[in-house]
């Protein structure tokens, strides 16, 4: 009878699975099978002597290999002689992911914004997790039908999963970089396109109708003993995040020294070194300097703890708090709408290109094209005016009067 095989896992497990349990082929074949690297058993009898004895191999194509040299030589002591391997690259140190994570994690630490190290974190967090669900302790266990049975448990927008797969070919790319793989496991896997992947969504931002609600709420919050912030500073907060169209972190932060004599406030500095500035009117000016001579360098207060999270997460409290108290809203109001904000005053007024506005957003364009195109007049105009030209001289049809009968007249 030809022999029987079958994995018996060791004590140092890479997998985790209990000491002395036996798998089978089929078994480790199933979709939820944690992997390992213990050796491939094989079990029987050869010319009337029974044994189960190691092949020396944990891939079960050649253990096979190995248990039909046993049987061809008829005998537990005949030489193995495996068939030859392709060709393959050798990487010398085999990487752990949890290792590889780590050190890619600080080198984004260096290179990356903190929000964008968040993501970073958070993506690895879960690409460790499904890792350790499939087995997987070594870096170079990953294939691409791994990347995309990842992909697709992600229960996210088409556009983020497409960022989200971006990050992850970056990861893999590191480590080709650093010689733990042969080849990025990832960059063959398309990103996924829904029914909307194309279409061109248009940003949400705030009406005047909305804002005024915003400001007339101020004055009635935080007016008891328990709040230590008023609606005065969240009036404050919601100006500056109006005029200047920077992130709810960047406004959370908002230090004194960013605003010069003349009202102009740092946006931020391109790579070629050169700063863009957005200018805020006197009154807010004003406002700006009281605020820095109550609270200090950071208007808006300093903080304990470093976290960006942390700090980002008590303003978005607050201003869901006032929110809450304006009544029913048509779109759910969140902090980045301020942005939105200030994109769509500056469009609606005369002579405002959209390079203009991209240049203060730091988007290009098209970005800014296909996210506030509702609101650039001038283009609606251009398109209008075309089309009056184009059909000005066309042919008519002859239109006859139609009485109330439904007969001609």
């Amino acid at each position: 009878m030809p022999l029987t095989l079958y994995r018996r896992h060791r004590s140092d497990c890479k997998a985790n699975h209990p000491k002395d349990l036996r798998s089978g082929e089929f078994e480790e074949r199933k979709k939820k099978w944690r992997r390992c690297d213990c050796l491939i058993t094989a079990s029987g009898t050869i010319s009337g002597d029974f044994r189960r004895q190691y092949t020396g191999q944990w891939d079960w194509e050649k253990a096979r290999a190995a248990a039909a040299q046993w049987e061809k030589a008829n005998s537990w002591d005949g030489k193995v002689v495996l068939p030859e391997p392709e060709p393959e690259v050798i990487i010398q140190d085999r990487i752990t992911i949890e290792r590889a994570t780590k050190s890619f994690l600080a080198d984004r630490l260096e290179n990356s914004a903190p929000g964008t190290y968040r993501k970073y974190g958070l993506l690895l967090k879960q690409f460790k997790s499904f890792s350790e669900h499939r087995g997987h302790v070594i870096i170079d266990q990953w294939q691409p039908n791994d990347v995309r049975e990842f992909r697709t448990g992600w229960a996210i927008s088409h556009q983020t999963a497409s960022r989200r797969l971006s990050m992850l070919k970056l990861f893999f790319e590191y480590c080709v970089s650093n010689e733990w793989l042969a080849r990025n496991p990832a960059r063959l896997v398309k990103s996924p396109r829904g029914r909307d992947a194309g279409e061109n969504r248009q940003k949400l931002p705030f009406s005047d109708e909305e804002l005024k609600r915003m400001y007339d709420a101020c004055l009635k919050y935080g007016l008891t003993a328990k709040f230590f912030w008023t609606g005065e500073d969240l009036a404050d907060f919601i100006s500056i995040s109006i005029y200047t169209g920077l992130r709810i972190s960047d406004v959370a932060q908002f230090r004194i020294d960013r605003m010069n004599k003349n009202g102009e406030i740092l946006v931020r500095t391109t790579k070629s070194g050169t700063d863009v500035c957005t200018w805020v009117p006197e009154w807010l000016q004003d406002r700006i300097r009281v605020r820095a001579k109550k609270h200090g360098p950071f208007i808006f207060g300093s903080h304990r703890t470093t976290s960006l999270d942390v700090i980002t997460d008590l303003w978005r409290r607050k201003l869901k708090n006032l929110w809450a108290t304006c009544g029913p809203w048509k779109a759910v109001p969140t902090p980045h709408r301020f942005r939105h904000t200030f994109a769509r005053i500056l469009l609606q007024k005369p002579g405002v290109t959209v390079r203009d506005v991209a240049e203060l957003l730091g988007n290009t364009e098209q970005m800014v094209l296909k996210s506030y195109s509702a609101w650039v007049k001038e283009r609606q105009t251009r398109l209008t005016n075309i089309l009056k030209e184009a059909f000005q001289d066309k042919p008519k049809p002859n239109v006859v009067a139609i009485n109330a009968r439904g007969k001609g007249a």
